[in-house]
């Protein structure tokens, strides 16, 4: 259930519902991909959980979160960590008094910011959970890494330009061997993607893989493992 399409009603009562707080991000994915990338991932997963939990109540997707190391790409919008937090904190403290469980779930790389709001911060909401719904976990990628022959992309690379094959093909140009890549360690260990990657592109496959069945099977690992945390409390 979306919430934005809920009414006051569906809501009332002393019945208690598990909401998701999915995040995006709205940041420079390259030549090839469009800024809202992370967001049309996170609400295409959020779509297909929401098909096997219909009884979650799914809030608005934030499509801002920390972006800072794509600052030097105009477009980037980015929240400070500690602005994401408070932001984090404000929505869990709309819905925490009829909430069992909140999930905050982010294909973007806001796990740090989300593990370390819950650590500190979920106290205050008891005995209501705040869960991080993780969607990709090590084992996945190494899947991933067998499917397409060589090393996951950082950032707008082979899977995500694959990934929006299949959520929004419109979006998207397809790259060729003429297109070049920068080689980039830790794309979210650096502070300005920018000073290592001219095309703002964190892959360091030595081949372009870009395809549909990449696409699709990549977000279907991260759908099911999605589903499979879920059910670890629902």
């Amino acid at each position: 259930m979306r919430l934005k399409r809920m009414k006051h009603p569906e809501l009332s009562g002393e019945q208690k519902h598990n909401f998701v707080l999915p995040i995006g991000s709205t940041e420079q994915h390259g030549p090839f991909a469009p800024f809202g990338t992370d967001t049309y991932i996170t609400d295409y997963l959020v779509n297909q959980i929401e098909k096997q939990f219909p009884e979650l109540v799914i809030l608005p997707t934030l499509e801002f979160s920390r972006s800072h190391e794509h600052r030097g790409f105009f477009g980037t919008i980015y929240l400070k960590e500690e602005t994401l937090e408070k932001v984090m904190f404000d929505i869990c403290n709309s819905i925490y008094k009829k909430a069992d469980n909140i999930f905050i779930t982010s294909f973007h790389h806001n796990d740090e910011v989300i593990s370390k709001f819950i650590k500190e911060k979920s106290d205050f909401f008891q005995p209501t959970k705040i869960i991080y719904l993780e969607m990709c976990t090590e084992e996945d990628e190494k899947q991933i890494e067998q499917m397409i022959g060589g090393p996951l992309d950082g950032h707008a690379g082979n899977t995500e330009i694959s990934n929006m094959m299949i959520i929004d093909e419109s979006t998207i140009i397809i790259p060729t061997d003429k297109d070049k890549k920068s080689f980039v360690d830790d794309a979210f260990g650096t502070d300005n993607i920018a000073e290592k990657s001219p095309n703002g592109i964190a892959d360091n496959h030595p081949k372009w893989v870009v395809n549909r069945e990449v696409g699709q099977k990549s977000l279907d690992l991260y759908t099911e493992r999605m589903v499979r945390n879920l059910k670890k409390y629902l």
